[in-house]
């Protein structure tokens, strides 16, 4: 009777509404943090080429952010350009697989960047089999990925097993930034 007694005080009804009140409130503040660190803009365009040429769009987000954290007119020290860093000379051949003309320039819009990442990434998918393998091209190029698999051979999850620490770095990146867009999104 006494424990019915306590629960019914205003002072516990007023301190369970307020951690009630507060759960909710840090869940949103957690939650609009999270949003922030992982961005998913160009929203359109990612949910247009997703679609189009089968690639999860969680993926295209986790490559964008590793790439150029949303940025459509970055330049990398090597000449890859754009929010999916694309290098000119893969943006030539992808145009001529798709019968497009290759204007590099047009690379920093966002949705051609994205229309030839998204086309890229399923490409290296349909050639290697794997999302992962697919990532592991995307960054460390299709050639030397064949050459090292022909040589060494691959295990799913070992990408600490890739010799480029760049490459290993990468990988982790964009898989880990790929589960936290499966989960925030």
């Amino acid at each position: 009777m006494e424990l019915k007694r306590i629960f019914n005080t205003k002072a516990v009804l007023i301190l369970l509404a307020a951690a009630i009140v507060l759960g909710i409130f840090g869940d949103l503040i957690l939650s609009g943090i999270e949003r922030l660190i992982y961005p998913h803009g160009y929203g359109e365009a990612v949910e247009k080429y997703a679609d189009k040429y089968g690639v999860p769009k969680e993926l295209i987000f986790a490559v964008i952010k590793a790439e150029s954290n949303f940025e459509s007119s970055a330049k990398s020290s090597a000449g890859a350009i754009g929010l999916m860093q694309i290098m000119p000379s893969t943006h030539e051949w992808l145009a001529g697989k798709l019968g497009e003309p290759a204007l590099t320039a047009l690379l920093y819009d966002p949705d051609t960047n994205i229309k030839y990442g998204a086309y890229y990434l399923k490409y290296l998918y349909s050639r290697f089999g794997s999302w992962e393998k697919a990532i592991i091209a995307y960054n460390w190029g299709e050639g030397n990925f064949s050459n090292f698999l022909e040589k060494e051979g691959y295990t799913e999850g070992k990408y600490n097993t890739i010799p480029v620490r760049e490459t290993r770095n990468y990988v982790k990146r964009v898989l880990s930034y790929w589960e936290a867009y499966n989960e925030l999104y």
